[in-house]
């Protein structure tokens, strides 16, 4: 990960915390919260810089915070690709 430490990042993701990142010149998003009582964890990615922004380009929802973070790192959005895989080539940003 260019920018910033893969485990930090990893940590902060499981907690649900916003981060921001950059992946072949496109910036996402990534964000989690817990419903109003406690019971759902919801994460979604979006894509910052789509103009034709239809709603998020993934989402999770689960009982834990930590199930959506594990569900984004093993799926695919990268052309076929987990994020796992593409970690060494993601900028981690700010806005």
């Amino acid at each position: 990960m260019i920018g910033g430490n893969y485990t930090e990042f990893i940590d902060l993701l499981t907690y649900g915390e916003e981060l921001v990142f950059i992946y072949k010149e496109k910036k996402y998003f990534l964000q989690g919260w817990w419903n109003d009582d406690k019971t759902q964890a919801t994460m979604v990615l979006t894509v910052v810089d789509d103009s034709d922004f239809n709603g998020y380009h993934w989402e999770c929802h689960q009982d834990h915070m930590r199930k959506c973070a594990e569900a984004f790192l093993s799926e695919p959005l990268w052309g076929g690709k987990n994020f796992n895989q593409i970690q060494e080539d993601v900028i981690w940003t700010d806005w």
